[in-house]
C-alpha cells in the first residue's frame, strides 16, 4: 500500500477524532486523510477531495446542520431571502480547505492526481428552498413557474459561488475538477435547456482559461445525453442506468469527450466471479476508447472492503 501508516492514522483513531459530521468537512487533517485514504488502501489512479456539496454554501449565509443528512435551518423561499445570500472570499473562509488540498498535494505520489469537486446549481438550489432532501424536488421545480425571478436569482448566485469556490480548489493544486449534479434526473429536457444550461455554461466558461480538465456528472440524467453533449467539458461522468453503448452513440460528432463510469455500484455485493466478470464486460465494451473506467455513483456504505479492492485489482490487471 502506498505510504500507509505514515500519512494515515488507524481508521479507529481517525473515528475518535471525529466528534461530529460536520467535523468531518471543516478539519484539514480530516479531510487530508480521508482524501488519501483510497489511495493509501485500494491503490486507486486518483484522488477525489472529501468535501460535502454544501462547503461553499455554509459561509454565505445559510444554517446548515446534518442530522445526520443535511437540514436548511431557514430554507430560501422568497427573493428577500435570496438576497441576503452574501459574496464571500473562498480563500480566507474556506481556508481550511486550501490547507488540505495543500497537504494532499505534497503526499499524493506523482502520478496520481488529485480531482477538486463540487455541487451544481440546481442541486445546491433544490435543497436550499426544500429544506434538505426531497423525492422530486417539487418546491423548486414549482418556484419556477410561480416565482422565476426568485429562483433563476438564486441560480446565478449559486453559480457565482461555485465558480469561486472550484477557481480556488484549482489555485490551491487539484489537477481537474469534477461538478456532480444529483438532482438533476427530476428535470424534463426542456427544463434542463432552460434551468440549468446557462449556469452550466456561465461555469465551465469561467473555468476554461485554467486548462484543467472538466468533469459533469448527472445522476438519473440518461434522458439528457443530447444536451450534455454540448457541454463545454473534457468527460461526462454517467451513471448506472446508462447503456454505454448508446452513449457513445449519442455523444458521436459532439465535442470530443471523454466518458466516466458506469459499473453499478450494488455489483459490489456480488461474487468475486460476478464482479470480476461485470468490471471485465464494461472494461471490454469501452477498449480503445476515452473512458475512465468508475462506479456509476458512490460506493455503499455496507459494501464489503474486500469486494472494492478486488474491483479494482481487475481494472489494474485487464489487458484488453
Amino acid at each position: 500500500m502506498r505510504q500507509a501508516g505514515r500519512i494515515l492514522k488507524p481508521y479507529r483513531q481517525l473515528k475518535e477524532k471525529v466528534g461530529s459530521i460536520q467535523t468531518l468537512f471543516d478539519d484539514p487533517e480530516l479531510i487530508t486523510q480521508i482524501t488519501l485514504m483510497p489511495v493509501d488502501m485500494l491503490e486507486v489512479d486518483a484522488a477525489i477531495l472529501f468535501a460535502d456539496i454544501f462547503t461553499p454554501v455554509m459561509p454565505i449565509g445559510c444554517d446548515i446542520v446534518f442530522d445526520p443528512g443535511p437540514t436548511i435551518g431557514a430554507p430560501l423561499r422568497t427573493l428577500e431571502d435570496v438576497n441576503r445570500i452574501r459574496a464571500y472570499e473562498p480563500e480566507q473562509e474556506l481556508s481550511h480547505v486550501v490547507q488540505a488540498i495543500g497537504e494532499i498535494t505534497r503526499a499524493l505520489p506523482a502520478s496520481v492526481p488529485l480531482i477538486g469537486f463540487a455541487g451544481a446549481p440546481f442541486t445546491l438550489a433544490t435543497y436550499l428552498v426544500e429544506g434538505g432532501s426531497a423525492k422530486e424536488y417539487s418546491r423548486f421545480r414549482q418556484m419556477l413557474r410561480s416565482d422565476s425571478p426568485c429562483a433563476h436569482a438564486l441560480m446565478s448566485k449559486l453559480t457565482d459561488v461555485t465558480i469561486a469556490y472550484l477557481q480556488m480548489q484549482i489555485r490551491a493544486g487539484v489537477q481537474v475538477v469534477q461538478l456532480f449534479d444529483t438532482c438533476v434526473g427530476a428535470l424534463s429536457a426542456d427544463e434542463f435547456t432552460t434551468i440549468c444550461r446557462p449556469y452550466l455554461d456561465r461555469i465551465f466558461a469561467a473555468l476554461e482559461s485554467s486548462g484543467v480538465p472538466r468533469i459533469y456528472f448527472g445522476l438519473g440524467a440518461t434522458h439528457l445525453l443530447d444536451q450534455l453533449g454540448e457541454l463545454s467539458v473534457e468527460a461526462l461522468s454517467v451513471d448506472w442506468r446508462t447503456n454505454i453503448e448508446k452513449a457513445f452513440n449519442e455523444l458521436a460528432g459532439k465535442r470530443p469527450h471523454a466518458l466516466q463510469g458506469n459499473l453499478n455500484p450494488c455489483t459490489l455485493f456480488g461474487s468475486p466471479d460476478h464482479i470480476e466478470s461485470e468490471a471485465t464486460k464494461l472494461l471490454m465494451a469501452t477498449a480503445g476508447r476515452a473512458h475512465v473506467f468508475n462506479l456509476g455513483h458512490g460506493v455503499h456504505p455496507e459494501t464489503p472492503f474486500d469486494h472494492v479492492k478486488q474491483l479494482v485489482e481487475t481494472v489494474h490487471a485487464f489487458d484488453g
